[in-house]
Parts: structure tokens; sequence; C-alpha cells
């Protein structure tokens, strides 16, 4: 009885300090409360943190990291939208506006800059290594160890993961803005989930030309598809490391050892298959280079984002079961309680030497099992999901890390595997034109001619067919027609298509079903006959108006505007003729006259004139 009761009272306990919530942001002693304040989440103080708005945070990371490697975070600020950000960093209004009964003028600066003639420090008191004064400082914390961050409203931060348990771990971070002279206020927290892994991330893209359905795992037979590896390396750890792919396509064609990103392979057959690769990276290990004359430093971060601040060790701990993929059971050893002094005007505390504080130990298991996972679509990165093609898998590791030759120190050994099942169909293989016929057709308004189009396919049968007329260059398309098949025992079409002129033309055909699609092309004369075709005839139609047109003008311009002339006497009546000189006014005399330009002179005057 005594014993039940000593168990029930130290799971009360336990359950008591495991379920006490802990605070958001642990300060380290030396931290300058006085200028650096430290608010509670939840605190009314936030709303009015920032001038016309609340600011949000974006915050990221190029997880998953492998071990060995080194991650980056990042983090945007995000603004009110009636205030944008300049290029040299400063916040400014959009718009005209009133805030709070308080006007605000377009351009104008929501902080004008104040009391620049002081040295700025982090909060533990390490002068800001900058030319000019910080808008923001940003404190990361994570493993108990801080990284202070000078920076305008996007920042980032890269650290080592050597010697980090592998796992999943949470970024904190509490982000400060510039106000006043020895003043930061701060501007909220913000988090982001990241993880470290011994296993090569990586994603595997499928893809076959003329696939209808991208990334539906269904493909065609005796048609190649590409293979492509997308290596997920943003730090460049494998950049010098040696990469094999040892292939497995699932239909006992063989294995294919490739240093190359892509392969492709042609499925002969139909069915279902599971495709499978093994990555292999031999990594040059970083001890075994030979030493410098010169000391070298430890890794930490670059001199002008910030410093990088340990906490003191904690009295105790209590063990924590971890289940991770990679390697079984982990046992990490986490803080049973933090202590937080959240009085602003506290005086920060004199800085002491502290002994840092351990990495948690970890008791590492090996694998139970090698997991294959099932394809998924997109790399996890840092909780969200990137395209990265169109089938891409989570990989996991082959074999635990640790298990290399021990006779080759000098290198590390990192794995990872992929395995996706597909499916392949028969497809439409093979699309021809045998034969075009040109018939005419007589209808109420014009002559077509009719062009039938026979085409057999090979393989599967279509369920659609398109036909597409483009002029002689095959570039103009100048008529699509699509339709649906009706089911049948052979391949075989007629396709009728009307012509109105006559000339060359270009046919694409296509026939497509669930899962394949094949064309084929072919030019064709099309021959109106010996009739005019449409054309000529409105040519000459309106030819035959312009030269009706052309002779009505001549006749009503020469009926409008030709001289009178009034008879006159006959002077040779009266006087009488010569009987050697003849009076004669045939037509000859005059055509001849005519053709002798001597119109100006009148041999047959009808009339001359009699002085009185």
């Amino acid at each position: 009885m005594r014993t039940s009761v000593g168990l029930l009272v130290l799971l009360a306990v336990a359950s008591h300090t495991v379920a006490k919530p802990k605070n958001r942001f642990t300060r380290y002693p030396s931290w300058n409360t006085k200028m650096y304040p430290i608010w509670k989440d939840g605190d009314p103080r936030y709303k009015e943190s920032w001038k016309g708005g609340k600011v949000t945070f974006n915050v990221g990371n190029d997880s998953p990291t492998l071990t060995g490697a080194k991650v980056t975070f990042t983090i945007d600020l995000e603004f009110p939208h009636n205030q944008k950000v300049q290029p040299n960093g400063d916040v400014v209004w959009a718009e005209d506006c009133i805030v709070n009964g308080t006007k605000y003028y377009k351009s104008e600066p929501v902080y004008p800059t104040e009391n620049t003639d002081w040295e700025a420090v982090f909060p533990d008191g390490t002068p800001v290594k900058k030319d000019k004064r910080p808008n923001y400082v940003f404190v990361w914390k994570a493993w108990g160890q801080y990284w202070q961050v000078a920076d305008d409203s996007s920042s980032s931060l890269t650290i080592s993961t050597d010697d980090i348990p592998l796992g999943s771990y949470t970024m904190d971070i509490v982000i400060y803005h510039y106000r006043s002279r020895e003043k930061f206020i701060p501007l909220g927290y913000a988090s982001t989930q990241f993880s470290i892994t011994d296993q090569i991330p990586f994603a595997v893209s499928l893809d076959q030309v003329n696939d209808i359905v991208a990334g539906d795992m269904r493909f065609v037979q005796n048609r190649a598809i590409a293979f492509t590896v997308t290596l997920h390396d943003p730090s460049e750890y494998l950049s010098n490391a040696d990469i094999t792919f040892n292939w497995d396509f699932g239909d006992e064609s063989g294995a294919l050892i490739s240093r190359e990103l892509t392969v492709t392979h042609t499925y002969i057959n139909s069915g279902v298959f599971k495709p499978k690769v093994v990555i292999q990276a031999v990594i040059p290990d970083k001890a075994c280079d030979p030493p410098v004359d010169n000391p070298t430093k430890a890794p930490g971060p670059p001199a002008d984002q910030g410093t990088t601040v340990k906490a003191p060790a904690l009295a105790s701990a209590v063990p924590l079961l971890v289940f991770t993929k990679s390697t079984g059971l982990n046992i990490n050893m986490v803080p049973s309680d933090t202590e937080e002094d959240n009085t602003e005007d506290e005086a920060s505390t004199a800085s002491t030497t502290q002994s840092p504080q351990e990495t948690p130990s970890v008791a590492k298991t090996p694998s139970l099992i090698n997991h294959i996972m099932p394809a998924q679509t997109g790399l996890t990165t840092g909780g969200k999901r990137t395209p990265t093609g169109r089938a891409a898998a989570l990989v996991v590791a082959k074999r635990d890390a640790n298990d290399k030759p021990s006779d080759d120190d000098c290198f590390i050994y990192r794995y990872g595997s992929y395995c996706a099942g597909i499916e392949v169909f028969e497809g439409i293989e093979k699309v021809e034109i045998v034969q075009m016929d040109n018939t005419m057709m007589a209808t109420s308004d014009m002559d077509k001619n009719a062009l039938d189009i026979t085409v057999t396919c090979q393989g599967s049968l279509p369920k659609e067919v398109c036909s597409v007329i483009l002029d002689a260059e095959c570039l103009k398309p100048i008529h699509t027609a699509c339709n649906m098949v009706e089911p049948s025992k052979e391949c075989q079409l007629v396709l009728r298509h009307f012509f109105n002129d006559s000339g060359v033309y270009c046919i694409n055909v296509s026939m497509a079903n669930d899962v394949s699609l094949a064309a084929t092309s072919a030019k064709v004369n099309v021959d109106m006959g010996p009739g005019l075709s449409s054309h000529g005839t409105i040519v000459i139609v309106l030819g035959v108006l312009v030269l009706a047109l052309a002779v009505g003008i001549v006749a009503y311009t020469y009926k409008r505007f030709k001289s009178y002339r009034p008879l006159k006497e006959d002077v040779i009546a009266s006087a009488g003729l010569q009987p050697n000189q003849p009076h004669s006014c045939s037509t000859a005399s005059m055509f001849w006259s005519l053709l002798n330009r001597r119109g100006a002179v009148d041999n047959c005057p009808l009339l001359q004139e009699r002085p009185v």
C-alpha cells in the first residue's frame, strides 16, 4: 500500500513538473532588460508597439539539414498595408492617413531617426559592429544557445550542425526595434521548426514525353521515362563528395549504377513496377585535412551578423523519450524547469564566468528496420512542401550513419533511398495518315472541295481525335476540330474537311486516351478543278466593275464639257468654187488627215466665214 501511494505521489510530482507552463523566451543573466525589455506573450503593450497596425513575421529555414552541414534561418518583417520599406531600410508611410487622430503624410518616416550619437550594443552588452545604427535586433535561441543579429527588416542566420544530435528542433526568435536612445522595443516572438538528419535529403521526379496527366505516376510502355534526382543541399555540404546512384527499375532489367542526376529507362511491358534508387555519398572528413601554421578558430556566426551567447548550465533535467525515423529511439535530456525574470526596470546583471551548457546527451540505438517511404509529391522543407517535379519522395536512410569501414576513417559515408509505385500501360504507339481523297461537292452558294483523310493507329484505342489545318508553312492554324471516338475493334478513322480554295495545306492529326497521346502530320495539295475559285471570281467581278465605272466617268465628262460651235454661212456656195479645186469630204480623207496630224487645218470646211 505504501509502495502504491509512493508511486502515485511520484507520478503526481512528475506530471506537475511536465505540465508546468514554460515561459516563451528565457533571457540569460547578462541581459540588459532596461535597454531590451522582455514582455510576456499576450502583453497588451504589443498592440501599441508599432504605429499604424501590427507587424507580422515570416520566418523560415532550409531544413531538412544533413548532419555536418549548415542550416540557414530567415525572417522578413511584414508591415501594415499603409507603410512601405525604403531602399535604405527606413519604413515610411505609403499614403496620407490618420492613425489614432494623428495626421501622417506620404513618404514621412514612421519613426524618425534620432539620437544616433551613441554606440549600440546587443542585449548582453556586446557592441554592435555596424557602420550605422541598427534598425532591428534579432535574438535567436536554440539548444540553450543565443545568436544576436543586428540587421534591417530582412535578416538571416546560418549555423553549423556539427555535434548536434539528430532530431527535430524549434528555433525561437525575439525581434526588437530601435525606438530611442538606449531603448529597443520588442515587436513580438516567432519560431520555426527544423530537423537534422543523417539521411541525404533529395527528391526524385519522373517525366515522360506526351504524358497526359503530370504527376499521376501512370506511364506508357515503349516510351522512355526520365528519372531526375534533385539533391537538397543549400549549404553545398556535398559539393566535394563522391555521389553514386544505384538504380533498380523493378522490371528485372538489372541494376544501373550512375553518377548522373538524370537517367532514362523504357518499360517494354505493361504492369505495376516499383523503381528504387540508393544514393551513397562519400564525403571527405575535414578532420583529416593537414594542419596549417595559423591557428584556427571555432566556427561561429559571421562578424557582421552578431554574437553568440550560451546560457548557463541548468541544475536538473528529466529524460524525454523521442522517437525519430533515423535512429529508432533517442533519449534527450531536457530542462525540467527554467527561471525567467520579467521585471523591466531590473538592471542588467554583472557578467560573470559561467560554465557553458553541454550539448544534451543522446543515447542512440541502431535503426530497427530500414524503412522505405512511399512516394510523396514535394520536398519537406522546414514544415513546408516545395514542388520539385512530377513525382517526388521523402528520403530515408538505407543504413545507420555510423556504419562505415573502420579502415577508412578519413571519409564520412551518408546514404539515402527512394522507392515508388508506378503503373505502365499500353498506349497509342503509332498514328499514320494512309490515304487522302479529294471530292468536289456542289452547294447552293459555291462549290466546295471535300478532303477525306483516312487515319490508322497501333496500340490502345483512342478516345478523342483532333485535326488542325494550317497554312503551307505549317505555322498559322486555319481550322481546328476535335471529336470523341466511338469504341471499335479496329483503329481506323475517316476525317472529312471542306476547303473553299485551292492550295497547299498542312494537316496535323492527334489521337489521345487516358494515358497516351500520339500525333502525325502531312501536307496536301487541294485542287478546286477547272472552274474558277471564289477568289478568282471576286477579282474578275471587281475588274469589270472598275472598267464600267471608268467608261461612265469618261462619257459623262465628254458630254458635260464639250464646246458648242454655231453653223456659219457656206462661203463656198455663195462665192462659187473653181472648177479645178475638188471639194470632197470623204471618210478616207478625214482619216488620212488624222494620221498625218493635220487636225488643226480643216480641208473640208462645211461653213467658212465670209467677210462682210
